[in-house]
């Protein structure tokens, strides 16, 4: 009897290594790492074998971390896939990118059109793709849309200053797409400093993105149906 009794207690030894790590056991190991306030959003197993992938909220910000499952580890950065080519910390970040529509500088956006419903778009003034979805919003009956210049490239932040500088922004924006040449001006080009430092804390990697007012991020053109499908999901008013 005492055998059997002992048998079992051990095979149920490994099995506790394998129950989920809790908020509880995390917590005092992640504020090693994050020194100041911050929330659990999730825990589970992490694509690197052994660990468990931790995301946590701090602000407005994202962040994962990565704890062994022996509790002695931790990896504070990113996993990189080579086989896949993919970031893997960064495609998993995105799955909960959610902005607060009020904390975002409108005045360091160019407004177009005027409604109810409410869009914000980040911008490169030399992407096509852009310019297209610039064409199907001025379409759309009862939106206002705030563009903030997100420049890619060297030659589109060039761009962006000189539209910025210009005294009609929204003009000078439009003749960007249509690839004119746009006089140079000197003017205070700070916003769109601003503009690039909020679109990488947002992990903004193309244009166009778009927000919508609750604070849902979609990447990428667009076409005139699938818009009003997902204004109307997706407005708060």
């Amino acid at each position: 009897m005492m055998t059997t009794i002992l048998f079992s207690f051990l095979l149920l030894l490994p099995l506790s290594k394998t129950l989920a790590l809790t908020n509880e056991e995390a917590s005092p190991i992640l504020k090693e790492f994050i020194k100041t306030e911050f929330r659990i959003l999730e825990i589970r197993e992490a694509p690197l074998e052994g660990f468990w992938e931790v995301v946590t909220e701090i602000g407005q910000e994202r962040r994962i971390l990565y704890i062994h499952k022996n509790l002695r580890f931790v990896i504070h950065g990113q996993i990189l896939d080579r086989q896949v080519k993919r970031n893997i910390t960064l495609d998993r970040l995105k799955e909960f990118r959610k902005v607060n529509i009020s904390t975002l500088p409108l005045e360091n956006a160019i407004p177009m059109g005027q409604g109810k419903r409410k869009l914000y778009v980040f911008t490169d003034p030399q992407c096509h793709f852009c310019f297209q979805l610039h064409e199907e919003l001025k379409r759309i009956n009862d939106l206002q849309t705030f563009f903030f210049l997100y420049p890619l490239t060297p030659a589109s932040y060039e761009k962006a200053k000189a539209i910025w500088c210009s005294q009609s922004k929204l003009k000078a924006l439009e003749e960007a797409y249509e690839g004119k040449e746009l006089k140079s001006l000197s003017c205070d080009t700070s916003p769109i400093d601003k503009n690039i430092q909020l679109g990488k804390r947002l992990l903004i990697e193309s244009t166009p993105t778009l927000l919508f007012q609750n604070g849902k991020m979609v990447e990428g053109y667009m076409g005139l149906d699938t818009l009003e499908n997902l204004l109307t999901l997706n407005s708060n008013f």
